[in-house]
């Protein structure tokens, strides 16, 4: 199936808003530290993340310029490759998402997927990672009034097939608040998908020994620097997000851009936070399972984030349309994991808004089947 219209955009302009002058810089490892996750014990070795890119280009001088270590490999998609647009273009995307991996999971390997910015380019990136790696972010997206139906059939099969295979999806929920942008509450896409990770945003702030100090809802701004979140209107019943992690620019991660060094905000980073801490995890755990599913049964091993609201929505006790369930305290979920909690498999069925569904999921498997058997036989 072809698409040729192109995306909007990105939520990756959440990386041109820097903190006022009382702001905080964090490196990601004080994060995903702070969320308790084993990163001194693990690194993610042998797990492979992969990060979804429609632009913008990946320059490894930031990575030493930031003592980060990692290995990356750039792959093309449709005839796109890496690309680089500058400080002030999606490099700053980029960067962002390569480098808060390469700082929680240094041993995983990345395969960053340079694909065409538009509706086939997207799905046929999301096709290939799903086949390659174990993890997945995505950083863009769309309101879901942006989106066609039948578009979006075609990604909810891609994704529902990833996540049967094991693979789990992280996507940003968008930085522009309830609206997301529009002029009425909508949430964003993929990351309302019910086969996605839908990541929100907080404003995290630490104690002087790394320990959280508070946590509340990310919004500076209700239309235009505030976590995305709340009810979509294409997945009956599905609320938005689904965990949340430190977004706000006020409070952003230091990372390296075309050799400027400066702090980056936005949900477009608690994708790539959560990919790497779930490689940390993934290495410790030994296998894979499902994270939603995880989170959904056991929402006592977040930190629930109850102050703060995203325009349209509340934060509130238990789950909500501005941080989901919260904050996942990565340390608790390794103990449900390794103590044989209740943990759902397999996923439910997820059936996408469209009458041929069920011929989509098929095509999406057979392609994935396809591309698998030829990278076998080109070894």
């Amino acid at each position: 199936m072809k698409f040729g219209k192109a995306r909007a955009g990105a939520f990756a302009a959440s990386y041109t808003r820097k903190p006022r002058a009382n702001g905080v810089a964090y490196n990601p490892r004080q994060v995903a530290a702070a969320y308790n996750c084993p990163i001194n014990q693990f690194d993610g070795t042998g797990v492979t993340v992969g990060i979804v890119e429609l632009g913008g280009g990946y320059n490894p001088a930031d990575l030493v310029a930031m003592a980060l270590k990692a290995n990356v490999t750039v792959v093309g998609v449709d005839g796109a490759t890496s690309k680089s647009d500058g400080p002030n273009g999606a490099d700053g995307e980029v960067m962002l998402d390569v480098e808060v991996v390469a700082a929680v999971a240094p041993g995983a390997k990345q395969r960053v997927y340079f694909a065409p910015n538009t509706d086939q380019g997207f799905l046929d990136a999301i096709v290939q990672a799903a086949a390659e790696c174990d993890y997945v972010s995505i950083s863009w997206g769309g309101p879901e009034t942006s989106w066609s139906k039948k578009t979006v059939a075609a990604y909810a099969a891609a994704f529902a097939a990833a996540r049967a295979k094991g693979v789990t999806v992280f996507a940003a929920s968008g930085d522009s608040g309830s609206t997301d942008g529009t002029r009425s509450n909508t949430t964003d896409y993929p990351a309302s998908d019910p086969s996605v990770v839908g990541c929100g945003g907080t404003k995290l702030l630490l104690n002087t020994d790394g320990t959280r100090a508070s946590e509340v809802t990310w919004d500076e701004n209700d239309t235009q620097s505030a976590t995305g979140g709340g009810v979509s209107k294409l997945f009956p019943g599905r609320q938005v997000p689904d965990v949340a992690g430190n977004a706000d620019p006020v409070t952003g991660y230091l990372v390296s851009v075309d050799g400027q060094s400066f702090p980056i905000g936005g949900t477009s980073a608690v994708a790539p936070l959560y990919a790497g801490m779930a490689a940390v995890l993934r290495q410790a755990y030994g296998k894979s399972w499902d994270f939603l599913n995880t989170v959904v049964s056991n929402p006592t091993i977040c930190f629930d984030v109850t102050i703060g609201d995203n325009g349209g929505y509340k934060a509130g006790p238990g789950r909500d349309q501005v941080t989901g369930f919260g904050v996942v305290d990565m340390g608790k979920l390794l103990a449900v994991l390794q103590g044989g909690g209740p943990v759902v498999t397999p996923p439910p069925v997820v059936t996408p808004p469209s009458t041929d569904a069920v011929a989509l999921l098929v095509s999406i498997e057979t392609q994935i089947a396809a591309f698998l058997a030829a990278q076998t036989h080109g070894h």
